[in-house]
């Protein structure tokens, strides 16, 4: 007999396809699993009035129409839009899927930044109009300064991989005890101007909460270093984006690599789409071949977990917002 019921919520590119939740099936006999896409459970809520756990980014609605619920898994590293959502009552556990991203965050990351020292936005414009001509460099991430602000999975997995590129790191972080090995100089948040002043590369990977919007205002923004890259794989809205525009336009920075911008999809008319020291890459950082495959070892370990009633990894701390 089935004892607990899963609702694994599909919406656009997700959640898992068919052999990924035979997986889960098998690993876990007495869970019945509800494989179904967001229109069809509106639809069906009154038939699952008994679900406990919900996989994906529930509704109002189905917040509202599942009152047996005890936990919900987002499938976002993101919590912004649950952590303050009057419908999520205060008893039911919210986690979000941090880790998942590490690895093709960081990559993403650092393909950013290399594209800026290897200057392939001017080589791919030069091989559209089948121009032939080197180009004088002007960074490298060997012997360059790289400020992480925003210091997770995300943050900590591309500040190892600009070390191991033989770049000095330095990151920002609430609590500054316990230096990582990789990290060269971390710093108190309210020490974030010191950190921009000296960076050659700013990545930004702060998740969107009241604290974190418009973190990159433009009196912070004024101090960055001059020419430098600014690399967003966060959340749009922690940048001031009026203010980017400006330094990119002005010279004050050299460039941005944006996956993230404050509103999405950025709108045909806005000036980022049309400047060459801009690169813009849709918010695709979680595209992954592995990256279903990484929600699902989340899930099992966590519905172990609950399960078990042990707590949960990737709880987030609504107050915090991540």
């Amino acid at each position: 007999m089935k004892q607990t019921k899963v609702i694994l919520c599909r919406g656009g590119d997700y959640y898992p396809d068919a052999e990924l939740v035979q997986q889960l099936a098998d690993a876990f006999p007495n869970v019945d699993f509800v494989d179904t896409r967001k229109e069809q459970l509106d639809e069906q809520l009154d038939m699952h009035q008994d679900a406990e756990v919900f996989l994906g980014w529930p509704t109002r609605e189905q917040l509202e129409g599942l009152p047996n619920l005890k936990w919900v898994q987002l499938q976002s590293a993101g919590a912004n839009g649950y952590t303050n959502n009057p419908y999520l009552r205060d008893d039911v556990a919210l986690t979000n899927a941090s880790g998942v991203f590490d690895v093709p965050g960081a990559e993403h990351s650092l393909a950013l930044m290399l594209a800026f020292t290897r200057q392939l936005p001017v080589y791919f414009d030069q091989q559209q109009r089948k121009v032939w001509k080197s180009n004088p460099g002007c960074l490298e991430i060997q012997s360059s300064t790289v400020g992480v602000i925003g210091l997770g999975g995300i943050g900590g997995e591309t500040a190892k991989r600009a070390k191991a590129l033989g770049a000095r790191v330095v990151a920002v972080k609430r609590n500054p005890a316990n230096k990582p090995t990789y990290i060269d100089q971390l710093y108190p948040i309210d020490e974030v101007d010191t950190l921009l002043a000296e960076s050659d590369f700013v990545v930004m990977a702060l998740p969107l909460t009241g604290d974190t919007q418009g973190f990159l205002n433009a009196g912070r923004i004024a101090k960055m270093k001059k020419g430098a890259v600014l690399i967003n794989v966060g959340r749009g809205p922690t940048v001031d984006e009026g203010a980017l525009i400006q330094a990119l336009q002005s010279g004050a920075l050299l460039g941005a690599g944006l996956d993230v911008t404050e509103v999405e999809p950025l709108p045909a008319d806005n000036p980022l789409w049309e400047m060459s020291n801009v690169i813009i890459t849709s918010h695709s950082l979680g595209v992954s071949p592995r990256k279903e495959e990484r929600r699902v070892e989340l899930l099992t370990a966590n519905l172990k977990r609950f399960l078990a009633g042990e707590p949960l990894l990737n709880l987030v701390d609504r107050n915090a917002g991540y």
